[in-house]
């Protein structure tokens, strides 16, 4: 055996192999480092690991190739006598050993190529066209809302087999890809109230209403069904089922599956059956079920754990309750993202339930849902290293759950969120849109929608959202933050401190707090209530949660705004010299500006803006046009123009296309000040920056240091601007006090200052 492998050594094909390794390997080096500065997408990287890899056994080919040619020679010389020819014997058997060794090389690129095949495409969502059919409804789609069926019945049992009823429907009709459903947070919703059929369609944004109601007489139970076209108020159909109550799922499934063939024929002209899901033989197991959804709805501390005592007890009576497991691993993941408990605690308790229910029904589109949270959580827990791969995961997952079930809000909710957090903010948006058009009576769907539309300064559409919100839920604590930002944002402080403290109180939150009162504190000049704030975040941060450096911003807003520069100067030089954080980097940079160290400057702000666009090169938002403001600056410093007047005509085309998009807010005023200053046109700077603060713009501090402004703060106009916005917020202190006492750092707990 050792004679053949060292004669198997010798033959080309371990000359092939080295060699297509090398080339190989060297033009995935220079992929890796050339793809992303070009902007190129991910999946590009993949496929050429992957052709890499399946070239591999043919070279291998190739070269056993040449060596049977090379062979045949040798063969023939012998015949002729010129050479010995007792060489042969252990050619074959170095033959069969080459052709072991290419088998092998050639099943493990059959494996890598299945596996790669194995995780559908739909990574390649990212891509914008995938993105666009995400978002926009099918042709032809129909809009529909199962209502919750109605009890006419005193038996509970009967409540919990209407409502399981009504969920059947509602989820084997999410399946259809010709049909939107309105959520079951939504729908259900309705539940017990005298709401008109019209009305609530057009609250929930669908076409058609399906109704019912459960009656019982003794052993016998009638469940009729209807379906309305809302608009018309046309009856489509209406059918009643007489059936015995002894086994009640089975009686459930029965009728379900009627209304759906009734449904498919009458809505979609469709005759092939649906099959439908039970989730559970056991209706306490549903009932149980049932009450952790509706505290899982309200997403505050006490609701969760309410929630994780009623999904236990149903995994307790029906250990196989797959939706159950996926709702309360969903419960410890959002403990995490409300800052409950750690992350590892939350994934760790998370995993092995959602990994349960996919093994017990791999098409439970909520656990694959549940699942991307979870990958998402794990991506954000870590620096840089994996981080790419597991939210590449959470996205798979994300849209596995869409493909299973279009109506699960969530996913798209989440899914937005992450790409938002790559800086993808208007992908993000349409993505949370989405979800609040699937599920708009949802609060955290609708409090995510209302961030976005505040972000692009949609105050009066904000506040109509968080109307809805707080009248389906009014103690769903988010909604009151929504509040108070818009009322910050419209520089209605004393109305954003009743607002913050309202969430902070529900939530019973008191990180919320001191983040939110410290950001009222810095515009009212109470800069030593906000160091107290920060303080105390920091001993809570160290004590239960790992949020890394996440209060660092609040830190320097105080000492800029309190202008002690020196520990400002102090707090940048901590900085690692080469780090990575584009918000390190720009802080940095901007010290440097103040200290016109123009040249080092310079280099922290170009990679500032590098690394905020490392995850998206076309990213464009309020940070991004700052940076390039300040790079602007800088070059004007170093006396070249040229490059100054790019950055300067870069801010006006990225300005104007934000404000294309819909942004449109007192922030976008202050950037178009800075830049109007910039441009030297001090009149118009001023004017602007007056606008912005008459629209509700607080942070004027910020001007105050602001590097753009050097020129600008100069003229009388700006003292007298700020001399406006400083008896403004007097009225603001005054307004709070008068409502609440005297300024401290504690929540209060009354709104009458007794």
């Amino acid at each position: 055996m050792p004679g053949i492998w060292e004669e198997v050594k010798t033959r080309k094909i371990f000359k092939a192999a080295t060699f297509y390794a090398a080339i190989a390997w060297g033009i995935i080096q220079i992929a890796d480092i050339l793809l992303p500065v070009l902007g190129i997408a991910d999946w590009v990287m993949s496929s050429m690991v992957l052709m890499a890899f399946a070239g591999f056994p043919v070279a291998l080919i190739a070269g056993w190739m040449l060596d049977i040619r090379i062979e045949r020679k040798r063969v023939a010389s012998v015949e002729r006598g010129d050479a010995d020819g007792e060489f042969t014997a252990a050619n074959y058997r170095a033959r069969f050993a080459e052709l072991a060794v290419i088998t092998l090389f050639g099943i493990g690129a059959a494996f890598l190529y299945y596996n790669s095949a194995s995780e559908p495409a739909q990574a390649s969502i990212a891509e914008p066209g995938n993105l666009q059919k995400m978002i926009a409804p099918q042709k032809d789609q129909k809009t529909i809302a199962v209502l919750p069926f109605a009890n006419f019945s005193d038996s509970n049992e009967d409540e919990f087999f209407a409502d399981g009823l009504s969920e059947e429907l509602l989820n084997v009709l999410a399946r259809n890809k010709k049909l939107r459903v309105a959520a079951r947070t939504s729908s259900f919703q309705y539940k017990k109230t005298n709401i008109n059929i019209k009305t609530i369609a057009h609250e929930l944004g669908v076409q058609y209403v399906l109704e019912g109601s459960v009656r019982r007489s003794g052993d016998l139970i009638r469940v009729t069904a209807q379906l309305i076209k809302a608009d018309e108020d046309v009856h489509v159909f209406s059918k009643s089922w007489d059936r015995t109550t002894s086994n009640v799922f089975k009686v459930q499934d029965e009728i379900a599956q009627s209304v759906l063939n009734e449904l498919k024929v009458s809505l979609l002209g469709e005759t092939e059956p649906e099959t439908s899901e039970i989730g559970t033989q056991n209706i306490a197991a549903f009932a149980e079920y049932s009450r952790g959804l509706a505290f899982l709805r309200n997403r505050g501390k006490t609701d969760f754990e309410n929630a994780i005592k009623d999904f236990e007890k149903a995994l307790e009576i029906d250990p196989n309750y797959a939706e159950a497991m996926a709702m309360l691993a969903e419960v410890h993941l959002l403990k995490v993202s409300y800052g409950y408990i750690k992350k590892d605690e939350g994934v760790e308790k998370a995993k092995p339930l959602v990994e349960k229910a996919l093994q017990l029904n791999p098409k439970l589109g909520a656990a694959h849902a549940v699942k991307g949270l979870m990958y998402w959580q794990m991506a954000n827990s870590k620096k840089k290293e994996g981080k790419k791969e597991e939210l590449e995961i959470a996205k798979v997952h994300l849209l596995r759950a869409i493909d299973i079930n279009p109506s699960i809000a969530e996913a798209y909710m989440w899914y937005g969120s992450i790409l938002q957090e790559e800086g993808n903010f208007s992908d993000g948006a349409k993505l949370r849109k989405k979800a609040y058009e699937i599920d708009p009576r949802a609060a955290v769907v609708g409090y995510n929608r209302a961030k976005d539309l505040v972000r692009y300064g949609d105050y009066k559409d904000a506040m109509d959202v968080f109307n809805t919100v707080v009248r389906n839920n009014p103690n769903y604590p988010a909604a009151y933050s929504i509040a108070g930002e818009v009322s910050y944002n419209v520089g209605q402080l004393d109305q954003a401190y009743s607002m913050y403290s309202r969430f902070a109180q529900l939530g019973d939150n008191e990180m919320s707090w001191l983040i939110n009162s410290s950001r009222i504190f810095i515009p009212l000049g109470e800069f030593q209530l906000a160091q107290q704030n920060i303080d105390q975040l920091k001993k809570l941060e160290m004590g239960k949660h790992d949020f890394g450096n996440k209060f660092d911003w609040l830190q320097a807003f105080i000492w800029i705004a309190s202008d002690d520069m020196p520990a400002y100067y102090n707090w940048v030089e901590s900085f690692e010299e080469s780090t990575q954080d584009w918000g390190q980097r720009l802080w940095r940079g901007l010290a440097l500006m103040k200290q016109e160290k123009w040249k080092l400057a310079l280099e922290d702000l170009a990679e500032s803006l590098a690394l905020a666009r490392a995850k998206n090169p076309e990213r464009v938002d309020e940070d991004t046009i700052r940076i390039q403001l300040f790079l602007a600056r800088t070059y004007k410093a170093l006396g070249n123009q040229l490059k100054s007047e790019h950055y300067l005509s870069v801010v006006d085309s990225e300005v104007q296309q934000l404000k294309a998009e819909g942004f449109d807010s007192q922030s976008i005023r202050y950037l178009q000040s800075a830049l109007a200053a910039l441009k030297g046109e001090q009149r118009n700077a001023l004017a602007l920056l007056r606008q912005s603060v008459q629209e509700g713009f607080v942070d004027f501090w910020w001007a105050d240091a602001d590097p753009s402004f050097d020129t600008a703060r100069q003229d009388p106009m700006f003292s007298t601007i700020k001399s406006e916005f400083k008896i403004r917020m007097k009225l603001m202190q005054n307004n709070i006090e008068s409502q609440y006492g005297k300024l401290v750092m504690n929540q209060p707990t009354s709104e009458s200052g007794n």
